[in-house]
């Protein structure tokens, strides 16, 4: 079990020189219990580009930390396995690991070599509850057919969080070549409600942790970090709110 937190996140622009990213993360419903969790899904956005249309620097890993203020359990989630799906178009991943369903997004790159992309320009992405090393993770399948036929699978770590935020969600892009291969933008939408020894159970829940007397919160609610391939690192820290519901 680890920490996500609760309310609305901000788009933002930051960068340095002439990068700029965006970033954003949400949840829904906006309007959450004071003092017990209740189910949510957490969408996240994000996207790298330049001021003068060149081509970005290649981002080497993208790190999303979300507000103390929640959880994420996957308890009596069935785990997918990545050489389940590794190799496989979007409906084949989905017949392997369907059972392990917990979101889907899209993903953007600039594929200079067409015929020797190792993932697609654009892409439909699958997210599979899994584990590494013993840890909880995140399968991101990807399957697109621009420019060609490709699957790519690359994982997201989860891990606690410091301070004010409870967790990390870390992703490592595939290493394509400084020269010709660079991740453009991702969207992931995380949801999963299901069934666990009789009970009912939510990948995400969240409460608002306003204080009593007050219908609403203002926080921080998430921190954003890309690190490029050229030794840059972008950080932006975000406040978010939320409001109580009932």
């Amino acid at each position: 079990m680890v920490c996500v937190g609760a309310g609305v996140v901000d788009a933002a622009v930051f960068g340095g020189a002439n990068v700029r990213a965006t970033f954003r993360g949400w949840l829904e419903p906006r309007a959450l219990p004071r003092s017990e969790d209740a189910p949510v899904a957490l969408h996240l956005r994000g996207s790298l580009r330049t001021s003068d249309g060149k081509a970005p620097p290649p981002l080497r890993s993208m790190t999303i930390e979300i507000n103390r203020h929640g959880r994420v359990s996957n308890r009596g989630l069935p785990i997918c396995r990545r050489g389940s799906v590794a190799a496989r178009t979007t409906r084949g991943a989905l017949r392997a690991c369907r059972d392990s369903l917990v979101g889907e997004g899209r993903f953007r790159a600039h594929v200079a070599i067409p015929t020797q992309a190792p993932f697609p320009a654009r892409g439909r992405v699958l997210a599979f509850n899994s584990r590494r090393r013993g840890r909880p993770a995140i399968l991101a399948h990807v399957f697109g057919r621009d420019p060609v036929p490709t699957s790519s699978v690359m994982t997201l770590r989860i891990r606690r969080g410091d301070g004010a935020f409870g967790t990390a969600l870390t992703m490592t892009l595939p290493n394509v070549g400084d020269e010709w291969g660079r991740v453009t933008g991702f969207s992931l939408n995380l949801h999963r409600r299901y069934s666990y020894r009789g009970r009912a159970h939510s990948l995400i829940e969240a409460s608002c942790p306003a204080p009593k007397g007050f219908d609403g919160a203002v926080y921080k609610a998430a921190k954003g970090t890309y690190r490029l391939a050229d030794g840059r690192t972008i950080t932006r820290i975000l406040t978010g709110s939320c409001r109580v519901s009932g």
